[in-house]
């Protein structure tokens, strides 16, 4: 009887191709005010974009990943009055210089909420102007 050398294929478990976050679509209503609003606070630029059908933006550091995908949709984005909050769905940004991020969303005026979670990591979430919520932790790297 011959010995099987041949190696079995190994499959995966889920998620372990995933390699990098390469963007996050955000619905708007307002594509413009969503640009405006992304390019402030996060000091991005608009990049080059497809001629899709919908209105929108992609905007980021070229080259450099992730990057924000505005998409004026007929979708429902939460809405202006949406709470600020880690219990809804919502994207986590580390950023090298959270007092500087700090800072930045006070001279814009934009409210956020500052946590400490359990262990001690802190955590600052705002909502952009459609009510998407964003998360900004201090880089771990």
């Amino acid at each position: 009887m011959a010995t099987e050398t041949a190696m079995e294929r190994v499959r995966p478990t889920t998620g372990t191709h995933v390699v990098r976050v390469q963007h996050e679509g955000i619905v708007t209503a307002d594509a413009e005010r969503s640009k405006d609003f992304y390019c402030r606070v996060f000091g991005w630029q608009v990049l080059p974009r497809p001629a899709f059908k919908s209105a929108g933006y992609w905007i980021g550091t070229a080259g450099i990943f992730p990057q924000v995908h505005i998409i004026q949709s007929d979708q429902v984005p939460p809405g202006p009055g949406a709470p600020i909050s880690p219990l809804a769905r919502h994207t986590c940004f580390e950023v090298a210089d959270y007092d500087a991020m700090k800072a930045t969303l006070e001279r814009e005026g934009i409210p956020y909420v500052e946590n400490v979670q359990p262990g001690g990591r802190v955590q600052m979430l705002c909502n952009d102007p459609d009510g998407n919520t964003i998360e900004f932790q201090p880089a771990t790297v």
